[in-house]
């Protein structure tokens, strides 16, 4: 039985740490003298790989063996080196162990050779060492997830999961899932953690396109209106005070994750996309950038505060998102054209008379 003291509940994260590698050597040899001839290699991997990165202070250490039905009569082995043994836990063909008095302080994720798991850990390491600029960028995203997900794993390690599958797809080692996911919109309830995710992720856009001036960062859309089901899609506006100055935030945002829309017809709004397949597994962000003269922003605050404010019609919308994504799930364009028609008569009726885009 796994003892619940043991399970990860808090997200510290720690500045890097020289001994880093030292303490993973030192394991290393603990696991080659288990595997014996079975091991082909051990690797450091994750963020404790990476120098001058902040991460968790548990040690990822992947080890390649030749046989992994071998690695199962070894567990009690393991076990008297302190590590709680649960088997593949979620990734097929992984042998996965933590070890834990208090803390944890290391975890295996044990691979047969061949598997498509150990390059795309490793090529993810190599990656974030020689691209300092992503690495700083997963740095800050780490660090401010951490400050909103203190108590809240899963949503630490969801909030990140969509830069990950963008390296995993620059590395051209993205899961198969990923490569083949769909894009259909999909409404789900309102969860509590969207607003967090859309205040960590405004954080790590000011940190990270520092010293660029804007205006105005806010957060837009259903996922920045309470108790109202939506894609799971936190939309963040930026407003700028030119939209000249939008070119030099492309390269930034790039870091973060973003793929940039340059073909979009409105050279007056710009889009940045984050997740979306096969750069990731499902959309977990949009940017949009206007210039403080486009009226967009405006009209969209409205209605998010109306949404925000009336009960009824958010109850109403809600219905209409919910009919248009079971009727036409695979067409992005109809499905936005259907709420723009309930979104210009809401307005209307509140006296808003300028264009809406």
């Amino acid at each position: 039985m796994i003892d619940p003291n043991e399970k990860l509940r808090f997200v510290e994260l720690s500045k890097y740490n020289s001994e880093w590698p030292t303490m993973f050597a030192r394991e290393a040899k603990e696991i080659q003298a288990i595997l014996q001839e079975n091991c082909i290699q051990i690797h450091h991997i994750g963020s404790t790989a990476i120098p001058n990165s902040y991460a968790k202070p548990i040690i990822d250490i992947l080890p390649v063996v030749k046989d992994i039905s071998k690695v199962d009569l070894l567990n009690h082995q393991f076990e008297s080196l302190g590590y709680v043994c649960m088997g593949e836990y979620g990734i097929p063909g992984r042998r996965f162990y933590w070890k834990s008095k208090t803390k944890r302080t290391y975890h295996i994720h044990l691979f047969e050779q061949g598997s498509p798991e150990i390059l795309r850990h490793l090529l993810f390491r190599d990656f974030m060492i020689s691209h300092a600029d992503y690495a700083k960028a997963y740095s800050l995203i780490k660090r401010n997830l951490a400050e909103v997900f203190y108590e809240d794993i899963e949503n630490y390690v969801n909030g990140k999961s969509s830069f990950v599958q963008f390296i995993d797809y620059k590395n051209d080692a993205a899961r198969e899932m990923q490569l083949n996911a769909k894009d259909n919109i999909i409404i789900e309830p309102y969860n509590p953690a969207w607003p967090k995710l859309a205040i960590a992720e405004i954080k790590t856009i000011e940190e990270i396109v520092h010293p660029l001036s804007y205006i105005l960062i806010e957060h837009l859309g259903s996922t920045a209106v309470p108790e109202l089901s939506s894609k799971p899609v936190i939309d963040i506006f930026i407003v700028l005070k030119s939209i000249a100055e939008a070119e030099q935030w492309v390269k930034p945002l790039a870091t973060l994750g973003y793929v940039y829309w340059d073909d979009n017809p409105d050279k007056l709004h710009l889009r940045f996309f984050k997740g979306m397949p096969p750069f990731g597994t499902k959309r977990t962000h949009h940017i949009h950038i206007v210039a403080e003269n486009n009226n967009a922003i405006e009209h969209r605050i409205l209605f998010r505060n109306i949404l925000r404010e009336n009960q009824k019609i958010r109850r109403q919308y809600e219905l209409l998102k919910l009919e248009l994504a079971k009727s036409i799930s695979d067409d992005r364009e109809a499905y936005t054209d259907k709420k723009k028609e309930f979104i210009e008569r809401v307005l209307r009726d509140y006296g808003y008379l300028k264009p809406i885009t």
